[in-house]
């Protein structure tokens, strides 16, 4: 079998065993079993059962900074029956605060009506920024999710700790943990020394220099030391939030020496360390035996079971000493695309509003088409929403046929939906709402051909 196991339940909400896709398309097709939920796959039948399933799964998680993996493990042969992979967006979120904050400080200094300052607000304990909270929320969100639909016994979380300083400077040692980069100095003067008082772009001496991201803060760039650099006026607004790689393209040889002084980003190791108590602290209120794993054995698990890096395939080995068999190779890919946003009057680049053909929910702010079904009941599809739709003739990319497609923008006669990259209009009274949308954008993982050459399919 390549792709995930079938979730089933019985009439009356009872979780059975999953069973294989093949085996749900027969359900299906005798009428004995509907679809429940589209992601993650669920079938319900039209009958009652009365047989007990005892637990026989355990979720195994991996959390990181910009993925989580996720399998479901049967630990009777300790073999991988569904999988999936997480995408966050901790720094979309982080971007877009960024820029709140800007328009918030702009109205102040403008004199208009604005929110106070609250610098002096005390944080609760156990706080975390909203870019790092949206890592535990996701995670806890499907936890739940497959929590009502398998019959999970237990959860296993890989619990890693990354020693930050030891990643950047593997010999440090003693009293150096407590002295860092800038021991003695300013973070100007260390700047000056390091690069020798001059423009690392054009090398000129004696002009004012000034403080420089390499990679820019527009881009998820930090103020660290190794992040920073010295530039004059004319070279830093003439770079301003390109790559340094674009903007020094002619100049290899100072590209190169500011390479060397770069260094890697530590953020995601950062991340990682900020939430792995809560993660773990949250798995254990679903009241289920909650089991910590650490990373050396997770690798040499893999290794053992002869598997490649991948993240869902590293939280198969989270947390156990047996080798992992898989029954799957592409897993579900799950990217969190957040639920738009509570604004109803939209402004243009030039900050006038922006005027909409199509009415808004006032909640969520999203465009809405009303859709008619058999039974002439009108129901909205948004952006987002996954509908299958009828071509009765050949576009100019895409040929006629029956899709499953993610809505793109409401219009007055349908929805343009995505198909194949290509935008297409469809009239809505061939389109039949299958999912709505829920924060989250769903695609499956290209098949990885080391995993079938190790995959007993």
């Amino acid at each position: 079998m390549i792709t995930n196991s079938v979730f089933v339940l019985s009439k009356n909400g009872k979780i059975l065993k999953p069973t294989t896709p093949v085996r749900a398309r027969i359900l299906q097709s005798q009428s004995k079993a509907k679809t429940l939920k589209l992601f993650p796959f669920t079938i319900i039948l039209d009958k009652e059962v009365d047989e007990n399933v005892e637990p026989y799964l355990e979720l195994r998680i991996d959390p990181g900074s910009k993925f989580t993996g996720m399998t479901l493990v049967d630990l009777n042969k300790n073999e991988v029956v569904w999988a999936m992979e997480l995408e966050h967006r901790g720094l979309a979120i982080k971007m877009d605060l960024i820029k709140r904050a800007g328009v918030r400080r702009s109205r102040r200094s403008r004199r208009l009506r604005y929110r106070k300052k609250r610098f002096d607000r005390k944080k609760p304990q156990g706080w975390l920024p909203p870019s790092l909270r949206h890592r535990l929320l996701t995670t806890q969100t499907w936890i739940k999710r497959l929590l009502e639909v398998a019959p999970i016994k237990s959860i296993a979380i890989e619990s890693v700790k990354f020693d930050l300083q030891k990643m950047e400077t593997p010999d440090i040692e003693g009293i150096e943990y407590q002295q860092g980069t800038l021991f003695g100095y300013t973070l100007r003067e260390a700047l000056l020394e390091h690069w020798g008082r001059e423009c690392v772009y054009c090398g000129k001496t004696d002009v004012p220099l000034q403080i420089e991201h390499i990679n820019a803060y527009s881009n998820g760039g930090s103020d660290r030391f190794s992040n920073l650099t010295l530039s004059c006026e004319k070279c830093n607004q003439k770079k301003g939030d390109k790559p340094v790689e674009q903007f020094l393209k002619d100049q290899p040889e100072i590209l190169q020496k500011i390479k060397a002084h770069q260094k890697k980003s530590l953020s995601d190791a950062a991340a990682v360390n900020s939430t792995r108590k809560a993660i773990f602290e949250m798995a254990q209120q679903f009241g289920l035996p909650v089991i910590s794993g650490d990373g050396a054995s997770t690798k040499m698990i893999r290794i053992k079971s002869g598997l490649p890096k991948a993240h869902w395939i590293d939280s198969s080995c989270v947390a156990t000493d047996q080798i992992v068999k898989l029954r799957i190779c592409q897993p579900l890919r799950v990217t969190c695309t957040g639920h738009g946003t509570r604004q109803v009057q939209r402004v243009n680049a030039s900050g006038f509003p922006a005027i909409a053909s199509i009415k808004k929910n006032p909640m969520t702010g999203k465009k809405e088409v009303k859709l008619v079904s058999k039974n002439q009941k009108y129901t909205h599809a948004t952006a987002g929403d996954y509908v299958v739709c009828t071509l009765l003739k050949d576009r100019k990319h895409v040929k006629s046929g029956i899709y499953c497609a993610r809505v793109k923008t409401p219009t007055q006669k349908g929805v343009e939906v995505l198909i194949s990259g290509h935008r297409i209009a469809v009239d809505r009274q061939y389109i039949k709402l299958v999912h709505r949308d829920d924060g989250y954008e769903y695609s499956f993982t290209a098949i990885s051909t080391d995993l079938l050459r190790f995959n007993a399919i």
